[in-house]
């Protein structure tokens, strides 16, 4: 066995598998290219650190559970000018996670509330944090579940242990009874003592909170968390949905007549 062939079998050995690949293409270059050993053993380790980075970087956004992919460069503000751009683009330089500051969104369906809290915990994954996503339904019925089979401890980590959660929808459906608002407590309080920030998205007004929560108490400790150097956008404007329905309908109605006489 040649060096070359020792050295490429070791290094899928070690599981170096993208080094392994790329060892042959990059040994030619090197000779082509007159590059120093040091030169070639960093384009080498560059190659499978991008693989690893991009391996790793895959798996954590499988794990967050986005409903979709989400860039702030993509949000309209022209459409929703009330949302302040500088400090959407100061939040994305996640300086909010150090600083363990909650972030709220407000407004109606379809104004954009998820968008933004997606795609800022695109960015924490993007670099290198935990995130999580779900429903204020599904956090609840998860949990009363896990508490009625005895593993709620278990299942409560994946909502506290991620670095940044997004909590989609809070009002958008009841939460049903004191067992589901009390879990929903635990959640952001934990996060709360952790340090990690907890993005929030409603269609209510806060003090409307105490009738999704079906307990006023639990709705005020609740908020004390998620309020304690928060964040807050209250997004005045319209839905996108509407305004892409309006605009299909008004193309219908009003098709464009072209004079061919």
């Amino acid at each position: 066995m040649s060096v070359y062939e020792q050295i490429k079998a070791d290094l899928g050995y070690l599981k170096l598998d993208a080094a392994a690949a790329s060892f042959a293409t990059l040994a030619e270059q090197a000779k082509t290219g007159d590059w120093s050993h040091i030169e070639y053993l960093a384009r080498l380790i560059a190659e499978q650190a991008t693989a690893d980075r991009d391996r790793r970087l895959a798996a954590r956004l499988r794990y967050a559970r986005f409903p979709f992919r989400r860039t702030i460069e993509e949000f309209d503000y022209e459409f929703q000018p009330s949302v302040d751009r500088k400090l959407v683009e100061d939040l994305a330089t996640l300086r909010f996670i150090d600083e363990n500051r909650p972030i709220l969104f407000l407004g109606q369906p379809g104004c954009g509330k998820t968008h933004l809290a997606v795609a800022l915990a695109t960015l924490a994954v993007e670099a290198g944090y935990r995130g999580y996503f779900t429903t204020a339904d599904n956090l609840c019925r998860t949990l009363v579940r896990a508490s009625i089979e005895g593993n709620v401890d278990t299942k409560m980590k994946a909502f506290t242990s991620p670095t940044v959660l997004v909590i989609d929808d809070v009002g958008l459906l009841p939460i049903g009874g004191t067992e589901a608002a009390a879990v929903f407590f635990q959640v952001v309080n934990t996060r709360y003592e952790k340090g990690h920030p907890t993005l929030v998205t409603t269609n209510r007004g806060l003090p409307d909170w105490g009738t999704i929560f079906g307990d006023a108490v639990v709705a005020a400790a609740v908020l004390d968390r998620l309020m304690h150097n928060a964040i807050v956008f209250n997004i005045r404007g319209q839905s996108w949905r509407l305004r892409e329905h309006n605009g299909l309908e008004i193309a219908t109605t009003n098709p464009t007549h072209q004079d061919n006489s």
